[in-house]
């Protein structure tokens, strides 16, 4: 296995602490070759010395270096720029020469480097196999204070079950790992900024970086979260990281940008709690008076930093990449010159859900060929579709043409139906369980306040379950919304609203606002209280940018809550908003909320994000699911592919992936026995991409695949086998292959 040399990682050391490296240009256009290489295993562990053993959580504001002695190896390397220069007017490289020269946008705050023994870059430290036996409380010398290498650890832990086929199937590979490697992999992270807007960005570069045939890996962040989510981390950057590729991953603007109101602070982009230098700082008018009326409120980037930030999600991924660049430049150039740029460096961009659909932005946004291929994972995204018509026809059914709809509008849709429509909904025919059903006591309640409303005539279950049939969800999807509404419930939507139309945190859009709740499960009502069980500090650790915080399946530490609840501030699953006492699921504010999704203020913001279909023939995988009752095919996907087929023709490289029995979730209980894992197909098409580019094998077309439920009880399903996760193939049978051409979209049943 190839290790870096100890003169070059202190070469490296010196240029991090001490200069301030220029930025990586790259030429214009890309090679037609195919790049060629060999996968070189990563299954072995460095046994170089560890230089951040333990993170400093001082201010970032100055250089720390610690030299040991016998090597002159610095243990601890930690910088920050206090002011960010000005931003950079270029979405793209620009051809200058071929000088290293540093982003004027780019604000690096540490690197650190980590052994792959005592911490690595995707564990923390911990290992698959604990990782994959059970549920990890790490220890933290102060609870309410974690330091940096405990909130990282603290990001990074999660349950791995291998019941669905991770650490078999996708991810780790347990027929890799050996007692001595248990998936730990030593490199280098470096943390940074894109100034303008806040957007945090991690570049991970593992020690077996391969500068004669370099690989660049960038991955946007999954949702709302910031750089360290678990899974964009343990599946996609593993992914890259295992083929020696450096990873670069980017916020999109979102991160866990958290703000308490009351005690004005926030989180910078590593997680620590300060009042200055953090991701997100609103200003707010009478503050004492907005604290007074409501207290224990928070505002959030996403909802509230009135920046519309998916509308430059492709920027920052194209910026991502320009920082990995850079990076890998100022450390294995021997001299001033840039080594690796868009000619000689294979560059692949894999990203899920909102990820997903930064992943396609990027590659809209690329002019200069820098990217070679993209693979998106039930991506969000909305496709312009102004001025073409789309059409879509499915098995033997009529063709119909496909419409425009945000996931701000029909997740509004979906949030005001569902309580309603729930016990309308039937059970697997395997199993007559229906996952959370039985939370909603109050159906009938949310029914009533529907047709008294007008939005129902009869206002039965019945009715309101047909209206989700006809918006989008189909009967294969119903046994998913009981869980999707608990857990998603009003703040999928609101989220989306309130950024595309930029609310600020004290227009308490529809009555809602963000707020502490009570944290403990019993008793537990949904009300505003204060953070007791939990610090703010801790916060960071546990979130992901989303709402509801969950502490367990039933309490949130934040969540929206109801204002205008008739009896007392409350999550909106508890809310009565019609009848004192009488729960209706907060009705007048669902409502409102729908109705805020077709305001003008809002669809100027969605106009804003809109996609052009036009990918500029870079070979691009799209998976989805198709029972994804988040992601909904035909307002993504299916439309996006479609589109494409128009706009790029003959040019298209795109491939679209649609999988049976599969969702946004990803196959554990209680969907265990009807639901498989979607990121094993983001994993394989990724691979056939990687065996494409380094060995030209030929791309799969289009294609369904027939993946194969577990089937049995919920909670009981047996384990996955590749009878269950049937793979992307080559060459399809002819009854699953997807046909797109000239704006219309072909699926089999």
């Amino acid at each position: 296995m190839k290790q870096i040399e100890l003169k070059t990682f202190a070469l490296l050391i010196l240029f991090s602490a001490v200069t301030t490296p220029l930025a990586a240009q790259v030429n214009t256009t890309k090679s037609p070759q195919a790049v060629e290489w060999a996968e070189v295993s990563t299954s072995q562990k460095s046994t170089m010395t560890n230089i951040i053993k333990n993170q400093s959580d001082s201010e970032n504001s100055q250089a720390i270096s610690n030299t040991n002695k016998n090597n002159n190896i610095p243990t601890t390397v930690a910088a920050t720029t206090a002011n960010a220069d000005v931003e950079a007017n270029s979405n793209n490289f620009t051809q200058i020469d071929n000088t290293i020269k540093k982003p004027k946008w780019l604000v690096r705050n540490t690197l650190a480097y980590y052994d792959g023994d005592s911490n690595d870059l995707v564990t923390a430290g911990l290992g698959f196999t604990p990782l994959s036996i059970s549920i990890i409380t790490p220890e933290v010398a102060i609870p309410a204070k974690p330091n940096f290498q405990e909130r990282r650890q603290a990001k990074l832990n999660r349950y791995i079950d291998t019941k669905i086929g991770e650490g078999t199937f996708f991810g780790f590979r347990k027929q890799e790992l050996t007692p001595l490697f248990d998936g730990k992999i030593a490199g280098t992270e470096i943390l940074a900024l894109q100034s303008q807007d806040g957007v945090g960005m991690l570049l991970q570069i593992p020690i077996d970086f391969d500068k004669n045939k370099p690989c660049i890996v960038a991955v946007p962040a999954s949702d709302s979260d910031g750089v360290l989510n678990a899974k964009d981390v343990q599946i996609r950057g593993l992914w890259g990281l295992r083929h020696n590729c450096a990873v670069v991953y980017n916020d999109k603007g979102l991160g866990n940008g958290i703000y308490d109101i009351e005690r004005q602070l926030g989180f910078t982009v590593w997680g620590e709690v300060q009042s200055g230098n953090i991701l997100f700082y609103p200003s707010i008018n009478n503050r004492k008076q907005y604290i007074k009326k409501y207290p224990h409120r928070y505002a959030i980037k996403q909802l509230h930093s009135k920046l519309n930030a998916e509308a430059r999600w492709g920027e920052h991924v194209l910026k991502s990449l320009e920082f990995a660049f850079y990076e890998l430049n100022s450390m294995f150039s021997s001299n001033n010159l840039a080594i690796f740029n868009k000619d000689n460096t294979l560059v692949l961009v894999y990203g899920a859900g909102d990820g997903g659909g930064a992943a396609l932005k990027a590659g809209e946004l690329d002019e200069q060929n820098i990217i070679d291929g993209i693979v998106a994972v039930n991506p969000q995204i909305q496709p312009n579709l102004d001025k073409f018509p789309i059409m879509l026809k499915i098995g033997s059914n009529h063709q119909q043409k496909l419409e425009a709809k945000s996931i701000a509008n029909y997740s509004a849709y979906g949030a005001l139906y569902i309580p309603c429509a729930i016990p309308a909904i039937k059970g697997h025919k395997d199993d007559s369980y229906v996952p959370y059903a039985d939370y909603f006591h109050y159906s009938q309640q949310r029914c009533n306040a529907l047709k008294q409303a007008k939005l129902l005539t009869t206002g039965t279950p019945e009715e309101a379950l047909k209206k989700l049939h006809k918006y989008g969800w189909t009967p294969e999807m119903d046994i998913q919304l009981p869980y999707f509404y608990y857990t998603e419930s009003i703040g999928l939507p609101y989220q989306y609203i309130s950024a595309y139309g930029k609310y600020d945190v004290t227009e308490n859009m529809c009555d809602f606002s963000v707020a502490s709740t009570q944290q403990n499960p019993i008793y537990y009502s949904g009300k505003v209280a204060p953070l007791k069980e939990f610090s703010f500090e801790q916060i960071w650790g546990m979130a992901n940018g989303h709402l509801p915080l969950w502490n367990s399946h039933d309490a949130t530490i934040l969540d929206l809550v109801e204002n205008n609840d008739l009896n007392t501030p409350r999550r909106e699953f508890y809310s009565s908003s019609q009848t004192n006492n009488m729960v209706d699921y907060g009705t007048k504010g669902s409502i409102c909320v729908y109705k805020k999704s077709q305001e003008p203020r809002v669809e100027e913001g969605i106009k804003q994000v809109m996609a052009s279909g036009n990918l500029h023939g870079i070979k691009t995988f799209i998976v989805h699911g198709r029972n994804n009752v988040k992601q909904l095919p035909n307002y993504t996907s299916r439309a996006y592919v479609a589109l494409n087929s128009l706009v790029e023709d003959q040019q298209s490289q795109l491939r679209y992936i649609e999988v049976e029995n599969a969702s946004y979730l990803d196959g554990r209980a209680p969907f265990d026995n009807t639901l498989l894992p979607i990121d094993y197909y983001g994993e394989d098409a990724i691979e056939w991409l990687w065996a494409n580019l380094t060995t030209k094998a030929t791309l799969p077309v289009s294609q369904v695949v027939r993946a194969k439920a577990r089937g049995g009880k919920s909670g009981y399903a047996p384990q996955v086998t590749s009878k269950n996760l049937k793979p992307i193939t080559q060459t399809p049978n002819r009854n699953d292959v997807i046909q797109q051409t000239d704006g219309t979209l072909i699926l089999p049943n």
